[in-house]
């Protein structure tokens, strides 16, 4: 793992393909996920998982780089717990971020989630980009409490990701 950090340090990091940033994201993630590892470790592996998404970043929509994202920071904080103090595990944080990249204001997305079925093809796959960086954050509803403007927005747009293709 030390080598890996290192790795992303270096400036041949940078020259890098899209396809070596998945595969690293993808071991990463088996590391973050390895129930037999360390709390420390685990969300080491964690951070290098981001840290290769952020890379592979250019190479994806916004949407699709959140919502990858979005998969990594909610499992740390399921796993791992809320922390204001780490930025992977900032869920206000996590939640402005992910309303930031929907595209839409929730009126709107409500109304087209109403008729996404004879919606155009490039409507049904927005709506759909907006499901895939909502959907990591169900299992964390509960975690929403507050006044926090960001919370309330996201319990909003939570309770839309059911009608949503």
């Amino acid at each position: 793992m030390e080598d890996l950090e290192r790795h992303l340090l270096t400036p041949e990091a940078g020259a890098r393909a899209a396809e070596h940033w998945e595969q690293l994201r993808d071991f990463a993630v088996g590391g973050m996920q390895s129930r037999g590892l360390s709390d420390e470790v685990r969300l080491r592996w964690g951070r290098l998982a981001l840290s290769a998404i952020t890379r592979k970043a250019p190479s994806q929509t916004p949407q699709q780089a959140t919502a990858e994202a979005a998969r990594v920071r909610a499992y740390m904080i399921q796993e791992f717990g809320v922390s204001n103090a780490d930025p992977a595990r900032d869920l206000p944080a996590l939640c402005s971020e992910i309303l930031r990249n929907l595209g839409v204001p929730l009126e709107l997305g409500t109304r087209l989630a109403e008729g996404w079925k004879s919606a155009p093809r490039e409507q049904m796959l927005q709506l759909r980009r907006i499901k895939n960086m909502l959907t990591p954050l169900l299992p964390l509803r509960a975690l929403m409490e507050g006044d926090d403007p960001a919370f309330q927005e996201t319990r909003a747009w939570l309770e839309l990701v059911p009608r949503l293709p």
